[in-house]
């Protein structure tokens, strides 16, 4: 989009930050997170119907530049506004279309504060209640031990007031009604209001600093209205949002590997070894031309899982099982291609400056973001083998089912894992025997369904076939003494034919690099002699010389 390309122009994003601590930093991130929605211009009906626009501002190249700004936006978008949308009513909407549209404007912080200390993966045991006074006016909210502070949320005063979507017990007449969303004020922008009490965390290694806080409420009354379901919603209904979030803040992987190939690729471009230039050695151009293989594949799934996703008439359990089988494959070989690409650039790989370790880190944040991988592989594959419902026939509703190594890899782990429950297991999918010969398959069984997924989405997205190759010939590597016994495949032939892929891609690189859309959003300083200097230019100094000089001119004196 032209109107987010052109904040690349401005002095916010052309400003330097990696010289800032984190609490000079969190005011620019949450600016530039004001500017991209205004750029972006997203609407309601783009937020409720999960719009093309929706998922494509998720991937946008620019959110690599300041990787949290995705956060912040992904929470304030998908989280907030559309749960919102999603469960209250047309009336109760027309009451709140002010806050609505302050939020939607990014003039309003939206925090969503579900997760607490002692309830991380089980949320549905939340603790945090909301009672009903006496007299009917009202509610207090209240965090009855220091394990029922909300965690995580970045409710912190940053310039803009803030309002939390709280999920809390709702207590009328010392009866627990179950967990219902309220609308809290929190912030006025300079200073938590009475009755709320936030901490600071330490802001995470590496990554971008965002002010994630542990927070609670000590007898903070509420009005009736702050209320928005009366009636009760099954808990992961109510939730749905962070399905939506499963697959959402998972392909900020894409942009973030077409970044990390582009930069490792310039720098071997011009890093000379002996007189050449070290892409020239299959030790350099092969993880980078693998990964970027891997991202065009990835943004062809993408594709399809976003629109399968957002379809409505598709049983939630089938969109919530390939957004899992999507964050999964994306999150595990995103990790993977920062490493890699990451120790290419040698020493330089090291430092959040050049962006990829950034990136990785923001990933880590990302894997466990909406969902932990391990859990959401669980829940996944347990329901496949109790067969409540299936994924094939909906993602490839439209187009044959593609019939290639990686489609057999994934039906016969999953065969495997059903033989088990039958057998060892005697059909008891909570047993102690379940848990332990099946549980630690799961992630790589939807690992497994989510890399078939993958390749097939290429495929049929008619990508290039030096393309498809490599992603085909690296996604082998996964498992390899599988195709060998299974499909009697030699370990020999899979390498040479990985070889082969990676001979035939490197004459693409150029292309690749020029296609990925990075380019003109990359600021690593090691990308080009022009750049660097600059950099070196704006360090701090410390010469030595100069205290030389002023000591010989006292010594004539």
């Amino acid at each position: 989009m032209e109107a987010v390309e052109a904040l690349l122009e401005t002095r916010l994003f052309q400003q330097l930050v990696h010289g800032l601590g984190p609490n000079e930093r969190m005011p620019v991130t949450v600016a530039k997170a004001q500017k991209v929605a205004e750029a972006y211009g997203m609407s309601l009906d783009d937020i409720a119907t999960l719009s093309t626009k929706f998922w494509e501002m998720h991937a946008a190249p620019i959110v690599c530049e300041n990787p949290a700004t995705i956060v912040l936006l992904s929470i304030q978008y998908n989280l907030v506004l559309g749960t919102i949308l999603d469960h209250v009513g047309r009336t109760k909407k027309d009451e709140l279309r002010g806050l609505l549209e302050d939020l939607l404007k990014y003039r309003i912080s939206g925090q969503f504060c579900l997760t607490e200390l002692d309830h991380g993966l089980d949320a549905a045991n939340l603790e945090t209640t909301a009672e009903l006074l006496e007299d009917g006016s009202g509610f207090v909210l209240n965090t009855p031990h220091p394990g029922a502070a909300k965690f995580m949320p970045p409710v912190v005063p940053c310039g803009s007031p803030c309002v939390g979507l709280v999920m809390a017990r709702l207590i009328e007449h010392k009866k627990d009604l179950g967990v219902r969303p309220f609308l809290v004020n929190l912030s006025d922008g300079k200073d938590m209001l009475p009755g709320i009490v936030t901490r600071v965390l330490p802001y995470r290694g590496g990554s971008s600093p965002v002010w994630h806080s542990i927070t609670s409420f000590h007898n903070l009354r509420i009005p009736l209205s702050a209320l928005l379901v009366t009636h009760k919603v099954p808990f992961q209904q109510l939730i749905w949002r962070a399905a939506v979030g499963s697959i959402s803040l998972a392909a900020t992987a894409l942009p973030a590997v077409a970044h990390a190939s582009f930069i490792a690729a310039k720098y071997s471009q011009r890093r000379l070894v002996l007189g050449r230039p070290v892409i020239e050695f299959p030790t350099q151009h092969g993880p980078i031309l693998d990964a970027f293989a891997k991202h065009f594949v990835f943004v062809a799934f993408y594709r399809r899982a976003a629109k399968i996703f957002a379809n409505e008439g598709v049983e939630r359990s089938v969109r919530h099982g390939i957004a899992a089988c999507f964050k999964a494959v994306v999150t595990r070989d995103g990790q993977d291609a920062m490493i890699k690409l990451s120790e290419r650039c040698g020493a330089q790989g090291l430092f959040n400056y050049n962006m990829i370790s950034q990136m990785h880190a923001d990933l880590r944040g990302n894997a466990v973001a909406e969902g932990d991988i391990l859990v959401l592989s669980i829940r996944l594959v347990t329901e496949l083998l109790l067969d409540r419902y299936a994924l094939d026939t909906t993602f490839f509703a439209g187009f044959a089912p593609l019939d290639s190594p990686l489609a057999h890899h994934a039906a016969g782990l999953l065969a495997t894992a059903r033989a088990t429950l039958q057998g060892p297991c005697k059909g008891l999918h909570r047993s102690e025997e379940f848990s332990r010969r099946v549980l630690p398959q799961c992630t790589k069984i939807v690992e497994a369904i989510g890399m078939h997924y993958a390749y097939a989405s290429a495929v049929s997205a008619g990508l290039d076939a030096r393309i498809t190759r490599l992603y085909l010939a690296s996604a082998l590597k996964e498992d390899q003494s599988w195709y060998v016994e299974h499909l009697g495949m030699k370990r020999e032939d899979m390498f040479v034919e990985e070889i082969e892929a990676t001979r035939d891609a490197l004459p693409l690189l150029d292309e690749w690099m020029a296609s990925c859309g990075a380019e003109k959003f990359v600021k690593a300083p090691i990308v080009d002699r022009e750049r660097w200097d600059a950099f070196v230019g704006s360090l701090e100094v410390f010469d030595g010389s100069r205290r030389a000089r002023s000591e010989m001119v006292l010594s004539r004196l």
